[in-house]
C-alpha cells in the first residue's frame, strides 16, 4: 500500500535558437512542448501517500503533477561595442554598459479537484486521517483555466480582500463535478483533470562599470524580478468539501522587486 511503485514516461520535442555576439548582442529562446504522464510524482518518504486503487495502480495513471504541455524562455544579453575602452570623460558615461533580460511563459500545471470526501476512500484506499490519495472529483463538462475572473459576489482570497476566481460563474462551476465511483470510473486524472492558469514573467538587470585606473574599476548594478509588476495568479485548491472557496485563486505570485549594488574591483 505504502510504496514507491508505478510507471512514468515523458515524451516532449524542443526548438532552440541562438545569436551569439552579434553587434554586442546575444540571445537564445527555447520552446519545449512535451507530456509528462505516470502514476504519480511522490516517493516512498511521502508515508502518507497511497495509490488511489491499491489493486489496480493504472487507476491513477494520468498527467504528472509537473507536466507542461508548452515551455517558452528567452535571454538577450546586449554590451554595446562602441567606447569599450572608456577612454576619456565620454567614454566613460557611454561605455561599459552591460543589459539582460530574462523572458518565461507556459501553459498551466495541472489542477487537484479535490473530492467530498478528502481524496480517499472513492476506490476503497485511504481513510482520510493517516492517509490519503490524489482522488479527483471527475467533471461533467470541460474545464479551463484561461485567465482570472474578478467576481464581486465572490469569497475573497485569505488575507487579500481580493474576490478573484478561476471559474468564469465561481463556485456554481462546483455544480459541474462529481466523486468518482468504483467500477464506472477506471481513469482518475493523475494529478489533475485539468490545468491551472497559464503564465508569463518578464527579469532585467542593467550594469555599469566605470574605469577609474588601470587596475581599479567600480561597477553598479540594478536587478528587477518582474520588472513589468505583472499581476501572476496562483492557482487555488477547488475542493467537494468546500464548494464555499471553490475556484478561489490563492493569491498572487512575488511582485516586482528591485535590487541594486555597488562593487570596487582592484
Amino acid at each position: 500500500v505504502d510504496a514507491s511503485t508505478g510507471w512514468s514516461n515523458y515524451s516532449g520535442g524542443f526548438a532552440s535558437l541562438k545569436m551569439a555576439d552579434w553587434k554586442g548582442v546575444t540571445m537564445q529562446s527555447n520552446f519545449t512542448y512535451s507530456k509528462a504522464l505516470g502514476t504519480g510524482v511522490l516517493y516512498q518518504a511521502v508515508s502518507e501517500y497511497v495509490p488511489v486503487d491499491t489493486f489496480n495502480l493504472a487507476e491513477e495513471y494520468g498527467r504528472q503533477a509537473f507536466d507542461q504541455k508548452f515551455t517558452y524562455n528567452m535571454f538577450m544579453i546586449y554590451q554595446p561595442p562602441f567606447f569599450k575602452g572608456q577612454q576619456g570623460a565620454l567614454g566613460r558615461v557611454l561605455g561599459g554598459w552591460t543589459f539582460a533580460s530574462v523572458f518565461t511563459a507556459g501553459s498551466g500545471t495541472p489542477i487537484l479537484y479535490n473530492t467530498t470526501y478528502g481524496a480517499a476512500q472513492e476506490f476503497g484506499d485511504a481513510d482520510d486521517i493517516n492517509f490519503g490519495t490524489d482522488a479527483n472529483s471527475v467533471p461533467l463538462t470541460p474545464q479551463t483555466h484561461e485567465r482570472a475572473y474578478y467576481l464581486a459576489s465572490q469569497p475573497s482570497i485569505a488575507g487579500t480582500g481580493l474576490p478573484v476566481n478561476a471559474f468564469k460563474n465561481g463556485i456554481n462551476n462546483a455544480m459541474n463535478f462529481r466523486n468518482p465511483i468504483l467500477g464506472l470510473d477506471n481513469r482518475d486524472c493523475g494529478a489533475g483533470c485539468s490545468s491551472g492558469l497559464p503564465y508569463w514573467n518578464m527579469d532585467f538587470s542593467i550594469k555599469k562599470n566605470i574605469r577609474v585606473a588601470e587596475r581599479v574599476g567600480l561597477e553598479f548594478q540594478g536587478v528587477f524580478t518582474n520588472i513589468l509588476n505583472h499581476n501572476q495568479w496562483l492557482d487555488g485548491f477547488p475542493a467537494l468539501f468546500n464548494t464555499a472557496q471553490w475556484g478561489s485563486l490563492g493569491g498572487e505570485a512575488a511582485p516586482r522587486n528591485i535590487e541594486i549594488g555597488a562593487r570596487v574591483r582592484f
